[in-house]
């Protein structure tokens, strides 16, 4: 069997921020994937704080940075 990659991703509303739901969500949705033999992963920018507290406070850890640029004219 392949090993299939989930990807979590999420969106709290503006009232509900900075309560803890947000990682509350991801880990369970984390749990849920890893209990059906899938491999979850988090995925944010690198400029996206807020995010990186999320999924850190959820359990993940950075395995992986991608930047991406554009050429000034």
């Amino acid at each position: 069997m392949a090993l299939m990659m989930w990807q979590i991703g999420i969106n709290v509303e503006p009232n509900g921020r900075r309560k803890g739901i947000g990682k509350m969500l991801v880990a369970f949705l984390k749990n849920e994937i890893l209990d059906k033999g899938r491999l979850p992963y988090y995925g944010t920018s690198m400029g996206h704080i807020a995010s990186q507290k999320v999924a850190i406070g959820s359990g993940f850890v950075p395995a992986w940075a991608e930047l991406v640029t554009d050429r000034l004219e």
